[in-house]
Parts: C-alpha cells; structure tokens; sequence
C-alpha cells in the first residue's frame, strides 16, 4: 500500500509543484511580466489541445485558432448581446467550438497528412472571413463592451488577478490531458501512429478515435477563446488569423510533440521570445521596425529546432537521461537488472491472476467443429495480374489449418482480405456467419479475428507490455472522459494482469518493461504473438510466426498453438517451414499462383502430385523433407 501511495504521489508531485510556481509568479513578477505570462497560460490551454491531437492522434492542424475565435466569438456575443451569465457563456462557448469540430472532423478526418493539414488552413480561412464580413460579429471592428468575469464576489480585473484565476485551469487541463495520454485511448492512439494496420486488425477504430480527440482539442481551444475574451474584452478577427494558427503550432513543435508538458513549456517560451526580442532587438539596431523584431523571433525559433529536433521535451529527457545514468553506474561486467513482473502491482480485492486458460476462455468460442471461417470465391486482381483466384476454404473451430505455397502464391494477400485490410475484388468472406469482406479490420476484430503480419508490425514507441495491452482494446470500455478524470484505474490494472498472462506464456515476462524496439528479431516476432492472443480470438491469423525464432522457441510456439486450438480456437497459419507445418497442422491448404490446389491432411497434401510439382519439389532434399514430415505425422 505504502509503494501505491509513493507511486500517486510521484504521479501528481510535477502538478502540485507547478500549481506552487505559478500561484508565487505574480508575486514576485512585475506587472509587464505577469501580463505576458497571462497571455502564455491563455494561448498554453490551446496549445494543450493541439499537443493532443499532434503528438497523440498524429493529426497536424493549422486551424486551431479557428476553434479559438469560436469560443471567444460566442462567448462575447452571449455576454454582451443577451446578457448570459458568464459561466453559462463560457460553458457554451467551448460546447460550440467542440461542435464545430464534430461537424467539420467527420469529413475532414479520413483524409491524411498534409491534405488535412490544408482542409485545416482552409477551415480558419473561413471562419477568419466569415467573422470579418458579418455585421453581426461585429465585422473588422469585433465585439467590445466584454465585461471581467466576476466569482465569489471578486472581479478579477487586475493582471495578478487573472493570472491566478487562470493557474487552476491550466494545471487541471495538463492533468486531464496526461491522465487522457496513459489512457486506453492514449494507448490505442499512439498505437495507431506507429501501425494503422496493426491497430486496426487488434480491434482499433481509429477514425473515431482520431474525431474524438479533434473535438477534444476543439475544446481546449474553445476554452482559451474564452479567456482570451474575458483578459481583452475585445474580440476582433484576429483571433481567427491564420498566424495564431501558427503560433500554436509552434508552441507545440517547440515544447516537443509527444508530450503535453512541452505545450505549456512552448507557450512560455514563445511568449517570452516574442516579448524580448521586442524589446532587445531596438537595443541592437536603434529604430528597428516590427518586421526585424518578427525575423528575429524566427531566426531564433528556427536555431532552436535545428538544435532540438525533438524540441525542449528533448532536452529534458537528455539530461534526466544522464543523471539516470550516472545514478545506476556499474562496475565493469555487471548486467543491468531488468524489471520482471511477477503479478499484479497492487493489491486490489477480488481480483487475482490471469491464466492463458483463462484468457482464451474469455473468447467465448463456439463448439468444437463450428465454422468459424468460411471463404468462398475469393478474388483479389491488380489490373491484369489475379493474385487471389476463386479460393473456396472453411476453418473450424478447434483446429490448426496450415496455409502454405511457394513466395508470391497470395497467402498474405488472403490473410489482408480476410482481415480487412484488402477489399476483395470477389467472393465472400464470413466470421461465424458475419459477411467482413470489405468492411474495415476493426469491425473484422469484434467478431474476434486477428493476426500477426510477414513484416513486422510492433508498436515501436512502446514497451513490450504497451504493445499487449493495445489488445486489451476490445476487452475495455473506459472512453476518452474516464481516461482523463483518471476514473479507469481498476480497469487498467486488470489490462494488465491479462496482457502478462499473454507475455508470460511466450516467455516474455522479464523484457515487459522494455522498449519492443530493443528486442532482436525473433522476439518481436513472438510479441505480436503474445498482442494477438491477449485479444483472446477466436479466429487467430498467424503470417509466418516462427520466423527468426530458435529451434527451442519454435517448439514452444507450437505448444502454445496447440493450447490454443485445445481451447476451441481456429488458427490459421502461413508458414515456410514444412516440418513444423506437417507436424503441427489438423489440415494444410496449398495455394499456387492464387489459386487453391490441394486441401487436406498432411498426409494427403504431402503425397498430392501438384503439390509436389508446385512447392515441395521432385528433388532428393525435397524427397528428405517429406519423408522427415511423415515420420513427425506417424
């Protein structure tokens, strides 16, 4: 109890420590530097949102400040033209700006990388325009008269005095928005910037996640909106420009992407550049105008991203990183300790630990025997080349089915159909009765089938336990809300005692902690493995799992499969090596030239004629093979 209560504590320590700094800034600051620190914390809280939806949905915007003249446009409008009270304003104007972004991120979303990043510059555009041109926001002029929000009896008219009424808000959004990024949909987030595809086959759905951040962030900007309106009383089209736009991006770029520190972090540094060039470049070249000030500003921006790439967060990490370093210093020969988990890390009544039994049990399989897969016609053509042709096969439940033929046969390409990740040119695929041909992976993943791919397809920004628990996804059911109130800790830790039972069971338990990127070869290989079954399927797709592994780990992964299959699991395996499919396999089907030649036992398949001829060969090592493969089946 007293490590969980010292892990608390560690966790919200940096919140506490920079509510302290702030709450003493304005009273040792002067009243200039106080106004610009109110102006950092108002442009920090949008550049909190956008850090979201940059570093954590992959989504560059350059129409934050759209979402920003949103919140400060309805909230002034509210305050000075119907005379709402001004929590009820604030309140709708950050609703508004949310709903602004659920209408435009629908369409907007399923595009990708710089043709968003356009369609966002557009969307300011527009608003910039649109609130210039109506009379009634108030046209070039904007909207005055914006009274000081008053609360529990104090106007908070002073720069002190709305500095401090900012703090709590800041400090409070970065809590929710770093609670929001160690979160299942954290997690599922930053899965999806390393791999879609993986993401998407474990049951990810990535588009709504991706909107739901996007309006996420909206908010965010909305709520700096407000502020920005109460500090000016004054709300002109500038505050829709697209150089505001850039203004958070560079808050966010120079912080560091990836982290929602480095938001806040870019916002009081931009400020305070933007700020002391002002007032230093004049010192410098007496009767400089505001053009050389603004290309001071950017050549120094520019020097400090070239220097740090990874922005200010990189500078952190170098030094913790070095003082880390110096703390665990060894003698000559000594191995670093690895953290190995041995169960759960707290003590949590009536849960206790997780099985692989347990786990596959969770997949709900249908009786033994029950088809589980069924493909028939299956057509996948590029132009005049047919890579798939007309494959008719059905797996059951229960049961090993070895897919094998020479390179190029189109085994992988069935594996991206069945999966969805290819839509089929023709033909029908059905999971336990559900038609999935066309339909997207993570619709394919509920019905529960998933996979494992020829070219790796890890999570690289995450430790070997990060990577499982992206499977948990489906298996979970805290949303982005929870997330960030920290309401999903009994949740979390039964993730965990689930991905472990899947880590522990390919032997991974003592590199949980560490990065998957770390691992050679072989390994990684057996982590998609370990993703795959902690999703607890029914239907297991595996693309030639025992690549790279030993001989000693390729006898375990067989072990496994067969615990699997024993469990009433259908699996389904694409593997080069004849051996450890003839001794493995219920039924091995052959595939030549996208076409489907022979289906059978391995018995039958390792005496069909076009088999021979088409993949095993006439040859007396080939001759070797199959005779060593019988003797393994008898």
């Amino acid at each position: 109890m007293n490590a969980v209560l010292r892990r608390h504590a560690g966790y919200y320590l940096p919140f506490l420590a920079l509510a302290a700094v702030l709450a003493v800034f304005p009273l040792v600051a002067s009243t200039n530097m106080v106004n610009i620190g109110v102006f950092a914390l108002i442009y920090g809280i949008a550049a909190i949102g956008l850090s979201l939806l940059m570093g954590l949905a992959g989504q560059v915007s350059l129409g934050q400040a759209a979402f920003f003249a949103v919140g400060a446009y309805t909230h002034a409008i509210l305050v000075t033209r119907y005379d709402v009270h001004g929590l009820v304003a604030a309140v709708t104007a950050v609703l508004a700006a949310m709903l602004v972004a659920l209408l435009v991120g629908l369409p907007l979303l399923r595009l990708r990388g710089h043709f968003l990043a356009l369609a966002t510059l557009g969307l300011g555009i527009i608003v910039s325009v649109t609130v210039r041109e109506l009379e009634y926001t108030g046209g070039t002029s904007g909207i005055f008269g914006i009274p000081k929000p008053e609360f529990g009896g104090r106007v908070y008219d002073s720069p002190r005095e709305f500095f401090w009424l900012l703090v709590p808000f800041v400090v409070v959004g970065l809590l929710m928005a770093r609670n929001l990024v160690g979160s299942r949909t954290g997690r599922a987030l930053s899965a999806v910037n390393d791999s879609e595809v993986a993401a998407e086959c474990l049951g990810v759905n990535t588009f709504l996640l991706r909107l739901k951040v996007f309006v996420l962030s909206a908010g965010y900007a909305g709520l700096a909106g407000v502020f920005y309106a109460y500090w000016l009383a004054v709300v002109s089209p500038e505050a829709a420009g697209f150089l505001l736009s850039v203004h958070f991006l560079l808050m966010v770029v120079l912080g560091g992407l990836g982290t929602v520190w480095g938001a806040i972090t870019g916002a009081v540094v931009v400020e305070g550049l933007d700020e002391g060039m002002k007032a230093l470049i004049p010192r410098i070249v007496p009767g400089a105008t505001g053009e050389v000030q603004l290309i001071a500003f950017g050549v120094a921006l520019v020097l400090v991203v070239i220097l740090l790439p990874g922005g200010l967060a990189q500078l952190w990490e170098m030094a913790v990183s070095r003082l880390r370093r110096r703390g665990s210093a060894r003698e000559p020969g000594e191995l670093p300790t690895v953290a190995v988990r041995e169960g759960p890390r707290d003590d949590v009544p009536g849960t206790g630990e997780v099985s692989l039994a347990d786990l596959l049990a969770e997949a709900d399989v249908p009786e033994r025997g029950t088809v589980v897969l069924s493909v028939r016609g299956l057509t996948k053509r590029y132009g005049g080349v047919v890579a798939v042709d007309d494959v008719d096969l059905d797996v059951r439940a229960g049961e090993i089915l070895a897919l094998i033929g020479p390179n190029g046969a189109g085994k992988t390409t069935c594996f991206n159909m069945i999966s969805g990740v290819l839509e089929p040119t023709a033909g029908t695929i059905e999971v336990l009765g559900s038609r999935v041909e066309g339909r997207a992976p993570h619709t394919v993943a509920d019905l529960g089938a998933t996979r494992t791919f020829q070219n790796l397809q890890v999570f690289g920004s995450s430790t070997v336990l990060g990577n499982v628990k992206v499977a948990r996804h489906l298996r979970s059911r805290s949303g982005v809300v929870r997330g960030m109130l920290g309401l999903a800790a009994r949740e979390e830790k039964e993730i965990e005692r689930s991905a472990m039972a899947s880590i522990a069971a390919l032997g991974l338990a003592q590199d949980a902690d560490r990065s998957v990127t770390d691992l050679p070869f072989g390994r990684q290989r057996q982590v998609e493995v370990a993703r795959a079954l902690a999703l607890a399927p029914r239907l297991l797709l595996l693309d030639e799992p025992m690549a790279g592994l030993s001989g000693a780990e390729r006898d375990e992964l067989a072990e496994l499969l067969r615990r699997a299959r024993d469990a009433g699991v259908a699996v389904v395996l694409v593997e080069h090596d004849v051996d450890a499919v003839m001794a493995l396999a219920d039924r091995v089907a052959v595939l030549d030239d996208g076409r489907l030649i022979a289906l059978g036992t391995p018995a039958e398949v390792r005496n069909d004629p076009a088999v021979v001829a088409a993949y095993l060969g006439t040859d007396d090592e080939a001759d070797d093979i199959v005779r060593h493969a019988a003797q393994e089946v008898r």
